[in-house]
């Protein structure tokens, strides 16, 4: 057995309690947190992200998506390039400029997602979204479907839990403290995907002339 697998992971949680064999943690139990443990990994940093094939129904604004969250949304014409989405929220409905009856923007509804204009017919969409592991880790070869580089975070969330069954709240919440500081490291460092920024995207409230830009 060897690192990343489970029984590897379950190894490590014992050098952290103390305790080489199953005795007040059982195997069981520390399989488990560390499938809660992957779960919350990814569902904190959106670190397993899939880009899923959807379409609109006629007259019907929104559309099933149910993923951990979506993150980007594409219309897909018939012919040429994918054309991205503007986020928005749903009190700008009616407010955006609308220049074609095909899908300009999308909002987040629960496990929907809307999208505006209404679609008067079957459009094809891309949802980049964030999204679960598939298996639960049982024999001791399983390996985690997060990204190595977050693995480590698996075994601090274990730790902690351990040390809520023993009783030691004070340490389990600075180990947590820790863990969660990882997890927005990982997030912010690795996960994250380029933003682009205000000033590339708005539209300007007027055209400034060559003798204008000039002068500035």
């Amino acid at each position: 057995m060897a690192w990343p697998d489970l029984s590897d992971m379950r190894t490590r949680v014992r050098d952290l309690v103390k305790e080489s064999t199953a005795g007040f943690y059982t195997d069981a139990e520390i399989n488990r947190w560390s499938n809660d443990g992957e779960r919350d990994v990814a569902i904190k940093s959106l670190c397993i992200q899939s880009i899923n094939v959807k379409a609109t129904v006629a007259n019907t604004r929104t559309i099933s998506t149910p993923y951990n969250k979506v993150l980007y949304v594409e219309y897909v014409p018939g012919s040429g390039t994918p054309i991205g989405l503007i986020k928005i929220s749903p009190l700008h409905l009616g407010h955006v400029p609308k220049t074609s009856i095909t899908p300009q923007y999308w909002f987040p509804w629960g496990k929907k997602i809307g999208i505006e204009p209404m679609p008067t017919a079957a459009y094809n969409l891309n949802v980049y979204a964030s999204t679960l592991p598939t298996i639960e880790m049982s024999e001791d070869t399983d390996e985690p479907q997060i990204p190595k580089a977050l693995m480590p975070l698996i075994v601090r969330f274990a730790f902690y839990r351990a040390l809520l069954k023993a009783g030691l709240f004070k340490k389990s919440a600075s180990v947590y403290s820790d863990y969660i500081t990882g997890v927005q490291i990982a997030r912010n460092n690795i996960v994250r995907q380029y933003r682009d920024r205000f000033e590339d995207t708005m539209v300007p409230n007027r055209t400034i002339t060559e003798k204008e830009a000039v002068r500035q």
